[in-house]
């Protein structure tokens, strides 16, 4: 069976301007199939206020990826997010694509007016990082405040201010069921 390829354009499939558009491709070779999805698409929208003005808003939506070997870009994420100096650092313990991850960012970046803080990301599958991600690798987003564990995988802002308010205040203990996915593992 000769490969094949397709293409659909969704948007024109659902009669809604805001999905730009996505591919999939099918290939066959000897009777197996592929598939293959983007992993990330956009949506724009629009806003009309009453002054009859168009605000156009765009919002880049990540997809997970779709099978193991799919291609990732090998850009390490791992640097401030943002940086405020000589105040309680919190470290993001993610990798690339972790949508959960960019909640939890988001979460942290609401509070950051209220709660004074700098935001690092130490992405778990760089070379040098085989320690984090021998802990962490199932628990994603993981969090630490000044180098004590935190919390793990979903993340409150009412939380956030109270933890941050604690680290502040210099009152920031360490909290129980930190991962360690090693510990688990047989070897």
């Amino acid at each position: 069976m000769a490969a094949t390829r397709k293409s659909i354009r969704l948007s024109s499939l659902i009669k809604s301007p805001q999905l730009l558009f996505t591919t999939i491709a099918l290939s066959s070779s000897r009777g197996s199939i592929s598939v293959r999805f983007v992993e990330s698409f956009s949506i724009t929208s629009y806003n009309i206020n009453h002054h009859n003005h168009n605000q156009q808003q765009r919002r880049c939506v990540h997809l997970p990826a779709s099978s193991s070997n799919s291609e990732s870009s090998g850009l390490s994420v791992t640097g401030p997010i943002y940086e405020m100096n000589g105040i309680t650092t919190v470290k993001l313990f993610t990798k690339e694509g972790c949508t959960l991850c960019d909640k939890v960012k988001d979460v942290l970046e609401s509070v950051r007016e209220d709660q004074p803080h700098s935001l690092y990301a130490v992405d778990i599958t760089d070379d040098d990082k085989q320690d984090w991600f021998d802990k962490y690798k199932y628990d994603i987003p993981v969090l630490h405040i000044n180098d004590i564990y935190w919390t793990k995988h979903r993340l409150s802002a009412e939380d956030a201010i109270a933890a941050i308010d604690e680290a502040n205040r210099g009152d920031f203990t360490l909290r129980e069921g930190e991962p360690d996915a090693s510990r688990l593992e047989h070897n």
